[in-house]
């Protein structure tokens, strides 16, 4: 099982990790929707360097396009959101939450995916598939798991 993401080129960002409100209500809001934006793109087609519903999306598009929708600004890349984001455990998974995953023969981050709670995640697979539910404990993702990060 492969999965692509975007590698575009980096633009300039400003990354919002809102640390301190985490157990703001607001920060519980911005949870919510990037739930919600994540479980309406279910279905929706892989785009390399897609970023919207109209499109389709990437991995890493997905990610930006449910975290924009909550007011939260993240970078482009997976490299970038997984170099950007606050580190945090497995078992600090919160819905809204980033998870990457690296390649099966490079120790190298290249895929991401939105935690919403109950070991599952939603994901945009790669090309010739759709936005897709996934698990954590799927023998294939435990294996290529590479961290978790979050940016509330």
């Amino acid at each position: 099982m492969l999965f692509s993401c975007s590698a575009h080129q980096e633009t300039k960002y400003k990354a919002y990790t809102q640390n301190a409100i985490a157990d703001h209500p607001q920060a519980e809001y911005q949870r919510k929707i990037i739930a919600q934006y994540a479980i309406k793109s279910l279905g929706l087609p892989y785009k390399w360097g897609g970023q919207s519903p109209q499109t389709g999306f990437d991995c890493s598009g997905l990610t930006v396009y449910t975290h924009q929708k909550a007011d939260i600004i993240i970078p482009r890349t997976v490299k970038a959101q997984f170099e950007n984001g606050t580190a945090l455990s497995k078992k600090n998974l919160k819905v809204g939450d980033l998870i990457f995953f690296n390649t099966p023969k490079e120790n190298k981050v290249y895929h991401v995916a939105i935690y919403i709670g109950e070991d599952m995640f939603i994901h945009s697979p790669g090309k010739g598939r759709k936005v897709a539910y996934g698990y954590i404990n799927n023998s294939y993702f435990k294996k290529h798991y590479a961290g978790s990060r979050s940016y509330l």
